[in-house]
């Protein structure tokens, strides 16, 4: 397996499902509550960076910056962190950076009420905070489930995805052969239902009040994810250890009945 492969954590379809929805959350509720700034979708920063910086408009230029920024480390820090488990040869656990996440969105809703933030097509200081938190939230949740099973998914932006959908799409319909076609038809309809996730998540936030407490829901996504991937690790470190226990007491019965039988061919000569 290739190195940077081993840094890939890989989650269940409904926690892929459920962090889409959140990061299509709190994107589109930055974007139409707070700033016109994406903190999830950084395709589209790009994109707003180029723009800004030909219109000489300092405030937007820089805000994509932030974002960028921000999303950049909560990358570099989720990686550092994974690396140390490759390191260490443990299983790779993102459950921290599920945790660190939900505390930073839940941060977001106490900026915006304490620095009396609303919407305005133009820049403000108070602005950068939100979209600073936020794409560092992004960041850290984009490492934090990078497969279900052994397909490559991201639940905090679409381009890449859409572009692996599109070509199973057209592969699978020119039935250009594979050894494991299952597995084609199941990665088309994994990456669709996190993409469509993504966009659900948007729409929700579209479509409810400017109430910044609301971004207390998508924070609840990731604590869950924290709560049952500790929950699994400690279920996983039971099995593993009444394994080991049973291997060991397999042993010793077998080195038990050795000796008995060395015992009982000794007593017969």
């Amino acid at each position: 397996m290739p190195a940077e492969i081993r840094h890939h954590a890989s989650g269940t379809l409904p926690l892929a499902i459920a962090l889409a929805a959140a990061a299509g959350f709190v994107d589109a509720f930055v974007y139409q509550r707070v700033a016109p700034v994406f903190v999830a979708n950084m395709s589209g920063n790009l994109i707003r960076l180029g723009m800004s910086a030909g219109d000489h408009d300092g405030g937007g230029t820089t805000v994509a910056l932030v974002a960028l920024g921000g999303f950049v480390v909560g990358v570099i820090v989720g990686t550092a962190h994974l690396d140390g488990h490759v390191r260490a040869e443990r299983p790779v656990d993102p459950s921290s950076l599920l945790l660190v996440e939900a505390v930073l969105l839940v941060a977001l809703p106490v900026i915006i009420r304490i620095a009396h933030i609303s919407y305005s097509p133009s820049i403000e200081p108070v602005d950068y905070p939100v979209v600073a938190v936020g794409s560092l939230a992004m960041g850290l949740q984009a490492v934090a489930l990078r497969r279900v099973g052994q397909i490559a998914v991201s639940t905090t932006y679409g381009t890449g995805a859409v572009v692996r959908f599109g070509e199973k799409l057209a592969l699978a319909a020119k039935r250009t052969p594979r050894p494991q076609d299952h597995r084609r038809r199941i990665s088309i309809a994994v990456i669709a239902t996190v993409l469509a996730s993504y966009v659900a998540g948007a729409f929700i936030a579209a479509s409810v009040s400017a109430n910044p407490d609301l971004l207390l829901i998508p924070a609840a996504i990731p604590l869950l994810g924290f709560v049952r991937l500790r929950r699994q690790r400690h279920t996983n470190a039971r099995s593993d250890a009444d394994l080991e226990e049973r291997g060991i007491a397999s042993r010793r019965r077998r080195l038990t009945i050795k000796r008995s039988n060395r015992s009982s061919r000794r007593g017969a000569s």
